[in-house]
Formats: structure tokens, sequence, C-alpha cells
């Protein structure tokens, strides 16, 4: 680790407190007001006081860790992507952050309350569903680390920039080549689809299980099975989904190499619609003089087909990004490096359309001149 990089050039006041507003929104603000309105509510209604003692203590946690979230967000910002100063800070909240959400359990008191006062719910669960996704975001900065560290290193002046790929070199399967990926963009991704796809409906899965295990209504054990079969599937599609997604984000648009695990990921995501929706067609006939049949297939399908046509967007991806990607001579998608080369782009259409101004005003002038030349020659030769 070079100590150098913690110097104060490399220090951004204002990038800094840009990252420090919104780790102090995300960690500290939002979550103190949301309990507080808990609060309010709960005096309003002349809640429990077991209840206002658990906020109050939760309270005390967000502060805590959202002011040392706050003050690492500000460091972390301070510095450029790439160097050791950056990473150092972005680990340790990522995993600060890890410990901030076991500490809102307060070693199963919280759990507790809920079971009194509403039902049985398993908060450990939950805590095991977010800590994987929560570990992808403890590597992002391992990630970011290493896409920028040479692009920031180049940019000092203490490595030499790469030559710049020949197009006429570069086969379609040349794609597959891990220096074209960007890890953060595929960890990313990956995260985020295993969020959305796994990690959300289970905990819903969760919530729903909880309550009708409160209801205490034995007609209701066929739903709570159909409810296991689903998870199941969830975790089935949605694992192989994450994974593709982590290729889909790490390789650039434009590329083979992320254009089929796209293909693949919306061909999935339609049998996920589909289990998930229930094939069309939810019956509730468990509990005696109570029957109810629903079928919305059809809106099912409007659905599913409107998800196939994310396909079409893929294949305009490749078409139109391909050219790009090859002119610029095949490097990572990198958000600093993309728009550099898009301000590149726009500097040399302003010069072009400079350039031909200029010639045009320049031809007029020629024009005017020979004009005048021609009618001094001719009031001369009269």
């Amino acid at each position: 680790m070079n100590i150098g990089e913690f110097d104060k050039r490399h220090f951004s006041l204002v990038k800094g407190g840009m990252t420090a507003v919104a780790h102090a929104l995300k960690y500290l603000a939002i979550p103190y007001i949301l309990f507080a309105l808990g609060l309010m509510v709960l005096a309003g209604q002349d809640g429990p006081q077991r209840v206002g003692d658990l906020i109050g203590e939760l309270q005390t946690v967000v502060l805590i860790f959202g002011i040392v979230l706050t003050v690492l967000g500000f460091f972390k910002g301070a510095y450029p992507k790439g160097s050791y100063s950056r990473f150092l800070f972005g680990i340790t909240a990522s995993v600060l952050v890890i410990v901030y959400v076991f500490s809102l359990l307060l070693n199963g008191r919280t759990q507790e309350v809920i079971s009194r006062e509403a039902f049985e719910l398993d908060l450990n669960a939950i805590f095991v569903l977010y800590f994987f996704p929560a570990l992808l975001a403890v590597l992002m900065p391992f990630g970011e680390f290493a896409d920028h560290r040479r692009p920031w290193l180049e940019k000092e002046g203490k490595l030499e920039a790469r030559p710049v790929e020949e197009a006429g070199d570069h086969h379609f399967y040349h794609d597959f080549r891990l220096r074209y990926g960007s890890l953060y963009n595929g960890l990313k991704l990956g995260r985020s689809t295993l969020i959305g796809f796994v990690v959300i409906p289970l905990i819903i899965i969760i919530v729903l299980k909880a309550g009708f295990s409160s209801l205490n209504v034995e007609e209701v054990d066929s739903m709570m099975s159909n409810l296991d079969d689903i998870s199941a599937y969830m975790v089935m599609l949605g694992l192989p989904m994450a994974a593709l997604a982590f290729f889909k984000g790490f390789y650039p648009k434009g590329s083979f190499s992320r254009f089929m695990p796209a293909v693949v990921m919306v061909l999935i995501t339609l049998y996920w619609i589909w289990v998930l929706g229930l094939e069309g067609r939810f019956v509730f006939d468990s509990i005696e003089e109570i029957s109810l049949v629903l079928d919305y297939s059809k809106l099912l399908m409007l659905i599913m087909v409107g998800t196939a046509l994310w396909i079409v967007y893929y294949v305009l991806e490749l078409l139109l990004h391909r050219p790009e990607w090859k002119a610029a001579g095949f490097p990572k998608d990198l958000r600093e490096e993309r728009k550099a080369r898009k301000e590149a782009q726009r500097k040399a259409k302003e010069e072009r359309k400079a350039a031909k101004e200029r010639a045009k005003e320049e031809k007029r002038q020629a024009k005017e001149k020979a004009q005048e030349e021609r009618k001094a020659a001719k009031e001369k030769k009269e």
C-alpha cells in the first residue's frame, strides 16, 4: 500500500461531500425519520411501551452507525477511484453496513417484540438472505479498485498507456477475454439481480407464511405448501440469473459476451414470471364455504410478451454499440472513460463543424473577392 495515495493533493472536498450526503440520507436521516414517525404513531394510538422502548434503542443504533458511515463515506468519495485510500475507506464502510444491520436485531429483542405484538417472524432468516447481497457489496470495492487501478496510474503518469487494439486482429470469440470486463459492473448487476429475483421474493414469502401461521387455521396448509414450492423455484431460477447477470454486467455493450447471457436471462425471466404468476390461475378453495377462482392468464401472457421484447433491445444494443466499441479499441465499460470518450466525440464533432463553417466562409470570401476583381477589371477596361 502506498501511503502517498492518502496525500491531500488527491483529496476532493466536493466529491467527498456529495458521497457523505448520500450516506447520511441512506444510513442516518431516512431510518431515523422512519423510526421517529413510528414513535409518533405509537404515541397517538397509545401503543405498548415495549414497542416504544424498542424503537428508541433502534434510533440509538441508527445514530451511532449512521454518523460513522457518513464520515467513512466522505473520505471514500474524496479520494479517486483506483487509489488505495478510496479502497480502504470503501471496504471498511461495506463491512460496517453488515454490522449495522445485524445490530438492528438487538440480540433477538426486535424479533421478540414483533412476535409478541404481531406474529412470529423469523428475522434471522431475513438477515441471512440480506447477508449474501451484502457480501457482494463488500466485494464491490475490490472490483472498483481492480477496474480503475491502471487507468488512475496512467493518469498519474506512473504507468504507460496500453496501445489501442487493432480492430482487424479482433474476432467475435475474442469478446470473451477477461481484460474487456469490469468486475465492479458485474458484481453490481449480479447483486441487484440477486436482490430482485431471490431475496425480495423470499422475504415476502417469509412474511406471508408468518402471517398465515398466526391465523391458526388448518385449511391454509395447502397455501403454505404452495409458498414453499414457489420459494424453491425462486432459488433455482434466481441463482442462475444472478450468475448470468454478473457476466452481462461484466462485459461491455456491443460485445457478444454480454449479448449471450443477456438473452438467456430474458428466457429464464419469462419462466420466472410464469411460475411466480401461478401460471395465470389463482384458486383458493381450502376453506369450506369459500371458493375463489381468478383467471388472469391473458394479462400474464401480455406481461411475458412485453418482457420478451427485451431480446429485441439486446439485439439492437449489440448492433449499435459494437462499431463504437471497436472504434475505441475494445475498452472496458468504465463510466469515467465512457464520459471522456463522449466528450472527445463531442469536441471532435464541434471541431468538424467549425472547420466546415470556416471553409464555407473562406469560400464565400474568395467568391466575393473574385467578383470584386472581375468588377474592377471590367471598370478598368471601360
